[in-house]
């Protein structure tokens, strides 16, 4: 009966806390900020603000997590239709709308590739400034904008391209972030990086009282914030391939601005390392061009010039753009040799287990190499065109799996430029709770096929995982792996060894009953039951 209650009493917490909490403050009181020269926008005007590359119509080509958008101010969820306008702001509208919609739209993005029209920034709903990380992104593409502006590649028009005008309304988005910093709370992630992002690009971009203070506070917080979401061999804690390639975007920009104020400082190195770690580890798992989407993928960007809303998952311009600010070295080695490590524990006899033995799969024709991303959680096998991965390893985000799925232990499988098995993506966030909970399941990835009942998560879990335990990898080499998992508290041993380029998998549990895959997802472009190219891009 109590557990009945829990969910009912959960919603009317938060339904009061966010009727009677504040409502948004936007600043009416900012720094006097002035332009200073700067190095760093001949990166950013070579690879964003080419004139020629614009190409896309202010009131007629937008789109929004793929979908066709006619305006460019956004006060609805265009998928649902809802309207949040005349509505008291909370951060989700569960089941009924996705704040991400006009989160999205208020970004400013679509300035990196528009070639004419007119934003009047006064018909901006509330709902613009409801998320702070997305106000962050909002500044740094305003910045974009300016340096646009700067250097006459500029294509549409805001505050009328008004230099003095657009940097007052960038000190007022400095202020907002400043004011609203989302560094509390159970998890501190992806979001307080970005604002921090968007704080350091203003600091080396601008001049104002009290900037060289800030700068040190805000530094110094970059550093703690490497330490907390980067494990020590670069990967991100996220526990995300495409939130990972996200935050590399936010880092190139941090580099880009710590070098601009001290190039001296620290950090440059971490940076340099994480960026070409995460380089490394991406195209580890890119197969066509597409990186696979490893948890969760909210197709969210900070170079949105280069990205392909008709293919959302294509990474080669992220691969493109590191290069051209780290170019290929000797020190690259360095980054894929920690990567090598062969793992050997003591394995428990799995003679009495019950044991399922799944198809073999014919993937490899020549020879392949294996790497370890332990940190991150997951194993691959690769060449040039073929491609095997297992998951095993941390939930992501020090255990609460905010953006990470139950998908301990599945695989992926590419060969013969087709998939076998493939992750299945996303779907959608706080909008359709069931749609959420079903990529996110077991039942979606390739993992162990068993029996097992999990508890109804209700949209309260959304952004975390309550009910698998991390993988523990006790063997791994060129040919072999074993590693386990607990799903709602039954144990499972995968084993995997690769023998003339054939894969051989076995489960074993003495706790549930197993059965057996008779095919893959061969015939279905790898797809197990559905798939999401991408956010909100649902098969």
């Amino acid at each position: 009966m109590l557990n009945k209650l829990i969910s009912p009493l959960r919603r009317i917490k938060f339904n009061l806390i966010h009727l009677f909490g504040s409502d948004v403050n936007i600043p009416s009181e900012f720094k006097l900020f002035q332009r200073k020269e700067t190095n760093y926008e001949s990166f950013i005007n070579q690879h964003l603000n080419y004139l020629s590359k614009k190409t896309v119509d202010l009131y007629d080509d937008l789109k929004i997590f793929g979908k066709d958008l006619k305006e460019y101010e956004l006060s609805k969820d265009i998928f649902s239709d809802f309207d949040f306008s005349n509505k008291k702001l909370k951060p989700a509208f569960f089941n009924v709308a996705d704040v991400k919609v006009p989160y999205e739209a208020s970004r400013l993005q679509y300035l990196q590739k528009t070639n004419s029209g007119n934003i009047d920034v006064n018909k901006f709903p509330l709902i613009y400034w409801n998320s702070p990380m997305d106000v962050a992104i909002r500044n740094i593409n305003l910045i974009f904008h300016l340096l646009a502006i700067e250097n006459d590649y500029a294509g549409t028009k805001i505050l009328g391209n008004n230099k003095d005008l657009i940097t007052t309304y960038i000190s007022q988005h400095y202020e907002f972030i400043n004011n609203n910093l989302e560094n509390s709370g159970d998890v501190i992630g992806n979001h307080y990086l970005i604002e921090l992002t968007s704080l350091l690009l203003t600091i080396a971009t601008f001049s104002f009282d009290g900037v060289k203070e800030e700068y040190i506070f805000f530094h110094d917080e970059l550093s703690k914030e490497l330490d907390r979401q980067f494990y020590e061999d670069g990967t991100n804690f996220e526990g995300s391939t495409h939130y990972s390639a996200f935050v590399v975007e936010a880092l190139i920009l941090c580099k880009l601005a710590v070098e601009e104020i001290d190039k001296n400082s620290i950090l440059l190195d971490r940076i340099e390392e994480i960026i070409k770690s995460n380089k490394f580890f991406l195209s580890s798992l890119v197969n066509k061009g597409e990186l696979s989407q490893i948890g969760d993928n909210d197709s969210g960007r900070i170079f949105y010039h280069a990205f392909n809303e008709k293919k959302p998952l294509k990474m080669d311009w992220l691969f493109d753009l590191i290069d051209s600010l780290y170019p290929e070295s000797s020190e690259y080695r360095k980054i894929q040799d920690k990567f090598n490590n062969e793992i050997n524990n003591e394995a428990p006899t799995l003679n009495k287990y019950k044991k399922v033995l799944h198809k073999p799969i014919k993937v490899f024709s020549s020879d392949y190499k294996a790497y370890s991303f332990k940190d991150f959680g997951i194993f691959v096998w690769r060449n040039e065109d073929q491609y095997f991965s297992v998951r095993c390893g941390p939930i992501g985000q020090n255990g609460v799996g905010g953006h990470s799925h139950y998908d301990q232990l599945a695989i992926e499988c590419f060969t013969n430029d087709k998939w076998i098995a493939r992750d299945p993506g996303t779907g959608t966030y706080t909008d359709n709770i069931e749609i959420r909970n079903k990529y996110r399941s077991l039942e979606y990835h390739w993992g162990p096929k068993a029996e097992i009942k999990f508890p109804k998560e209700d949209e309260f879990d959304c952004f975390r995982l309550n009910y698998m335990s991390d993988g523990e990898v006790l063997l791994f080499d060129k040919n072999n792996f074993l590693g386990y998992a607990e799903f709602n508290g039954k144990r499972i041993y995968r084993k995997i060894y690769i023998n003339d380029g054939i894969v051989t998998i076995e489960d074993y549990s003495e706790d549930v009953d197993l059965e057996e895959y008779t095919t893959w997802g061969e015939e279905k472009e790898g797809i197990k039951v559905k798939f999401s190219e991408g956010y909100k891009r649902l098969s």
